[in-house]
């Protein structure tokens, strides 16, 4: 019996990759452009280039983006190895985005992601620890969902709130503002899953 034929996929170029990246973690962050130049040392104009895949960025200058964002620089180049629409990861798994404080604890590990030719998604896993301090609401571009496995919290999305027990669920338009704003218990646990449309133009 013959194998069947893998076909082979042209891959997005590289600096499309990590731009895409430093994207994403920077939203991840909810730093404005101007806020992470700020921090890196990177002009904002270079970083929007960086974003859209204009320019190859050198190591140095993703290095310093890293640091002002707070993740590792690998976390850069993780698009980057070879992949197909489906992906596998397995219970206590995943690619750890963010760490952030050490009074406020916000982790995302990212256990999911596919593309397909009109749209993409990325699903994280998300802890939450009090006390909850004060941080910017998140607005981006597509389509979110929210389910709640571990712990209590008021979400706010738009201009409505939500106390979310374990088994709920959340879903809404990105482009609203949302995001927490309070922890009803000492952690909070969630999955969430961001699907947007991808660009036929690339």
């Amino acid at each position: 019996m013959e194998d069947s034929p893998v076909l082979s996929v042209e891959k997005p170029p590289l600096d499309h990759l990590v731009g895409s990246a430093v994207k994403t973690h920077r939203a991840l962050a909810g730093l404005t452009l101007a806020e992470l130049s700020q921090r890196s040392g990177v002009s904002t104009a270079m970083i929007s280039k960086i974003e859209r895949g204009q320019v190859s960025a050198s190591l140095a200058t993703l290095e310093a983006l890293a640091g002002g964002i707070g993740v590792p620089l690998i976390n850069f180049f993780a698009g980057t190895v070879e992949r197909t629409d489906v992906s596998f990861v397995a219970a206590g798994e995943g690619v750890t985005v963010q760490r952030l404080g050490t009074g406020f604890g916000h982790s995302y590990k990212l256990i999911g992601r596919a593309e397909a030719k009109h749209v993409s998604f990325e699903s994280f896993s998300v802890t939450l620890e009090g006390p909850l301090d004060e941080r910017p609401l998140y607005q981006h571009q597509g389509v979110e969902f929210i389910h709640v496995t571990a712990g209590e919290m008021v979400y706010g999305c738009g201009e409505a709130a939500y106390h979310m027990r374990p088994g709920d669920s959340l879903s809404f338009d990105s482009n609203a503002t949302h995001g927490p704003l309070e922890l009803k218990t000492d952690t909070v646990s969630f999955v969430t899953v961001v699907a947007k449309a991808v660009s036929g133009d690339n």
